[in-house]
């Protein structure tokens, strides 16, 4: 615990320093100054932390990595929620367009930008332009300018704050792609390595050595051609370090108390209390699920897993224990996960079984009870029906989000779980990915993806295909917002699946609209083709 307390102890200090950071002309009425202040490295640690608070709304990207993709869904429900005039249909379906949804990501990650110039500009001008703390933001800058290049493809790259253009034109990918290989290659060698309270839920080394393996296994998304031997060379450069490992069991990455996880590499802290963003549970279990666990009010019942992902785990997969199916019970049936075997009751007895006449009987109409008959009992099926002509899903269809442990009865609709970003398991299979790329024999590829199945419970297998690789990254890496690239990047964005028809010749919609609110307000910006 005292690793997540140090760092959310410096995110909420940083409240007070960006006040005084933020009007330099106003008057001091404290002896705390810039050129006073900025002299330990804790106290550079915790200016810094105001550029790591845009993170906290990370949980949100769910919506365009994962419900666009053949992972999750989002149906409209029997009463007709989840359809917000067409909204979630239309993201399913891959009918976007430059007001849902793409404003907030645009402006959450352009602020991590913002906020990183701006602490760049404060700490060259106090303690010199060649501070470590200064590659650290760097590499978190570039890691914000990712997750833009990712979704937006063409999008302005500004490294100013007091001089900063106020109308910046676009970059192409491929340019923004080199910068931000630049920023990280420039920024790595003097990044802290090693691993501590301090260094935790922070950009060192390791993450930016991931984040870069990243960026490189992407780079053919980006117009930048092949780069998987550099990917391959960056994962190893992080398996190479010994700092983290396997865990043993899949689940403990996971947990509500995961600070200690040996695989957890670049991570936000949240906390239900202090640092508040997670908040699973409200969109993804179902709308009874409020007595199994001890809810603070009633979930939201909308987001689930297809059919057909859920099935594509083999039985004997321990990463199964990601979902929630089947009868659903009371708290007395005692609702437990585990490191090895995830969510499960541990003492699921008839007379613990949840009822709820409410959650769909009185919501369907009588034609669609006739067709299907619904009894009041909550038993959570993998199958989502549609039925009737209104194209609707009844609550308790569709597999929940049970990977990440619910607190019970916290108190709070917040998690404490520390997100992980990234994890060792994704470096090994970043290196498979860049080594096969280049050769689909290659014996460590193989070797690598075994290691995962391995603690996934999974026999071994003797060669590697592009659809072994393909599943164990989508499998090992499922609701942790990595669906999307993943899914363009072996080419099957366009598939039809659940609530989607194939659409072979939209490539343009591998990149989201720009913003129509960032269109009225800068010039120089142009709409992505296509759109």
């Amino acid at each position: 615990m005292r690793t997540k307390t140090l760092t959310i102890f410096s995110l909420l200090l940083t409240g007070f320093l960006y006040h005084s950071c933020s009007d330099l002309e106003a008057d001091v009425y404290s002896e705390i100054t810039p050129e006073s202040f900025y002299q330990t490295d804790v106290q550079l640690a915790a200016a810094a932390a105001a550029a790591y608070t845009p993170l906290y709304g990370y949980w949100g990207l769910f919506e365009e990595q994962d419900i666009t993709t053949d992972q999750s869904t989002c149906p409209i429900r029997t009463n007709g929620g989840w359809n917000d005039g067409g909204l979630w249909p239309r993201l399913m379906r891959h009918d976007f367009n430059e007001r849902d949804f793409v404003n907030g990501e645009w402006t959450k990650w352009f602020g991590g930008v913002a906020s990183c110039n701006r602490l760049i500009e404060i700490f060259a001008a106090n303690v010199g332009e060649d501070a470590p703390i200064i590659s650290e933001l760097r590499a978190l800058r570039a890691f914000y300018y990712f997750k833009l290049l990712d979704l937006f493809g063409n999008i302005p790259i500004e490294t100013g704050f007091a001089e900063a253009d106020p109308a910046p034109f676009q970059s192409s990918p491929s340019e923004v792609f080199a910068f931000i290989e630049q920023e990280l290659i420039e920024s790595i060698p003097d990044l802290r390595e090693e691993k501590n309270a301090e260094t935790y839920g922070k950009m060192n080394k390791w993450a930016a050595y991931t984040l870069l393996a990243d960026l490189y296994t992407n780079a053919e998304r980006f117009d930048a051609g092949p780069h998987y031997q550099e990917a391959a060379d960056a994962a190893n450069e992080v398996i190479n370090s010994g700092a983290y490992s396997l865990e043993s069991g899949y689940f403990k990455n996971f947990r509500v108390q995961n600070e200690d996880s040996n695989e957890n590499i670049f991570v936000i802290p949240y906390d239900k209390n202090n640092a508040r963003g997670l908040v699973i549970w409200s969109g993804a279990l179902n709308q009874s699920a409020r007595p199994t666990y001890g809810l603070v009010g009633q979930p939201w019942g909308g987001f689930s897993i297809q059919e057909d992902f859920y099935n594509a785990f083999d039985e004997n997969d321990r990463r199964r224990g990601m979902f929630i199916v089947g009868q659903q019970y009371t708290a007395e049936a005692q609702p437990i996960w585990t490191d090895t075997e995830g969510f499960f009751y541990n003492n699921p007895q008839p007379e613990f079984e949840l009822v709820d006449c409410t959650e769909d009987f009185n919501r369907a109409l009588p034609e669609e009870l006739e067709e299907k008959p619904i009894d009041c009992n909550i038993f959570i099926t993998p199958e989502i029906s549609l039925t009737s002509a209104r194209g609707i899903a009844y609550y308790r269809e569709g597999a929940r989000y049970g990977k990440y442990e619910i607190e019970l009865n916290s108190g709070q609709r917040n998690y404490s779980n520390d997100f992980a970003i990234y994890r060792f398991a994704h470096v090994l299979l970043m290196r498979a990915e860049g080594l096969w790329r280049q050769d689909n024999g290659s014996s460590e590829a193989l070797n690598l993806v075994n290691q995962v199945r391995a603690r996934a419970g999974l026999d071994a297998l003797t060669v590697l295909s592009e659809d072994d690789l393909y599943w164990e990254l989508k499998k090992e890496l499922a609701m942790e917002n990595h669906a999307r690239p993943i899914t363009i990047r072996f080419g099957h964005w366009e598939d039809a699946w659940f609530l989607k028809e194939a659409n072979p010749g939209e490539l343009f919609k591998r990149f989201y609209p720009i913003p129509q609110l960032q269109l009225q307000s800068n010039v120089n910006l142009s709409q992505n083709p296509g759109y």
